[in-house]
């Protein structure tokens, strides 16, 4: 194969896998934006809402440490379209949450998305880190570029197909869409498989000393993450008096500004080295979060969070995961990014409950309180991180 069709081919490729990344993250930011509706036909609290979202958020975090090692076994390739494909199928099951106004059929789905959407993320990462091995960082932040690009629109289409059509079908697109997905990549990644290993397991990973200090710092990233993730547009509504339209376009550009985020996360990781990066991002998410709660004209305030937590929030994404493949064997490293990914997303998770019980209780202000006192943590731990590892 000449140098042009290996360019062509691993183009698609990253192509591919941005859309994957985009439909996997989408399936997820569906309810923000639905969550009044989704209260309504349920009947059921904040509370009760933060607890599902914790409980699915767990699952795809804890499914990551399967998703991990079964990529190293399997390859990437056949771990990845089960995940599109199955995911996808499982979305069916909010049509019958909806039409029956069933509480229990609303979680079965959300955790059988969850369960089969977790496998994606340590595969895709364990792939760009092996098969991309120039300017990993660079290639992590052109990945998760191409999945918060395609995420972007989601909390808006996800609104105006469920205030259509009802919110069960804004699941059911993205649904479709994924396995749709399923097909190109499968004859795009026959021939590409990450090496098959037997050693590579979730305790092996663990004896890993040096990455210990980065597990801390993404639990502390992943507690703020979550909860923001779950409550930003019904805290503008209910606490900024902005219409639920509106709030959901507000989440749609945080998305937007994380697309050059991820870019510059990942260039200025390979020119600064992901540590100065990491640094800079934590204090970025500081200042949004402060932002949005102290700042007294409201549309300021959402206006400097929008653009410091999207550029601040996802441009810590490909600093992070370069560092972290850096550091890891490469025989360990699905189980690596499937324990790192397990941290945030799992028990990250945690946070949605504990914020769900203190707005109900308190107000959603105190609840974003919660969350800029876990990014200044994560920010205190970023100067204790490793450096890069060449």
């Amino acid at each position: 194969m000449g140098k042009n069709e290996q360019s062509t081919e691993k183009n698609t490729q990253l192509a591919l896998l941005g859309a994957a990344h985009s439909l996997n993250h989408s399936l997820f930011v569906i309810t923000p934006p639905l969550m009044a509706m989704i209260m309504n036909t349920l009947g059921v609290t904040k509370l009760i809402i933060g607890s599902i979202a914790t409980i699915a958020s767990f699952i795809y975090g804890a499914g990551s440490l399967i998703g991990g090692p079964l990529g190293d076994k399997i390859g990437e390739a056949k771990t990845i379209i089960l995940c599109l494909t199955l995911s996808g199928l499982s979305t069916f099951i909010m049509l019958a949450a909806a039409s029956a106004s069933n509480t229990y059929a609303y979680i079965m789905a959300l955790v059988l998305i969850a369960a089969w959407a977790s496998f994606y993320h340590p595969t895709a990462n364990c792939l760009i880190s092996r098969v991309f091995t120039s300017n990993v960082g660079e290639t992590m932040g052109l990945h998760g570029v191409g999945g918060t690009l395609g995420t972007v629109l989601t909390p808006t289409i996800a609104w105006f197909i469920g205030s259509i059509f009802g919110w069960a079908w804004a699941f059911v697109t993205f649904g479709v869409l994924s396995m749709l997905l399923a097909l190109p990549f499968l004859k795009a990644f026959k021939k590409t498989n990450c090496e098959v290993t037997n050693t590579s397991s979730i305790l092996n990973a663990l004896k890993i000393r040096e990455l210990w200090i980065l597990l801390i710092f993404n639990v502390a990233i992943g507690l703020f993450m979550k909860g923001v993730e779950l409550y930003f547009p019904i805290y503008l509504s209910t606490n900024r008096n902005i219409d639920e339209m509106w709030a959901s376009i507000a989440l749609t550009l945080v998305l937007a500004a994380g697309v050059p985020g991820q870019w510059l996360g990942g260039k200025a990781a390979d020119r600064f080295g992901s540590k100065r990066v990491l640094i800079v991002t934590s204090f970025g998410v500081c200042v949004s979060l402060l932002s949005i709660l102290f700042v007294p004209v409201y549309v300021v305030g959402i206006a400097l969070f929008i653009v410091f937590y999207g550029l601040s929030f996802y441009g810590h994404q490909p600093a992070l995961n370069s560092l972290t493949g850096l550091l890891s064997p490469e025989n360990q490293r699905g189980a690596v990014y499937g324990i790192f990914f397990f941290t945030s997303f799992g028990i990250g998770s945690l946070s949605q409950t504990l914020a769900g019980y203190i707005a109900d209780a308190y107000g959603l202000d105190l609840a974003f309180g919660m969350f800029a006192a876990f990014a200044f943590a994560a920010l205190l731990l970023s100067f204790k991180l490793p450096s890069n590892k060449k």
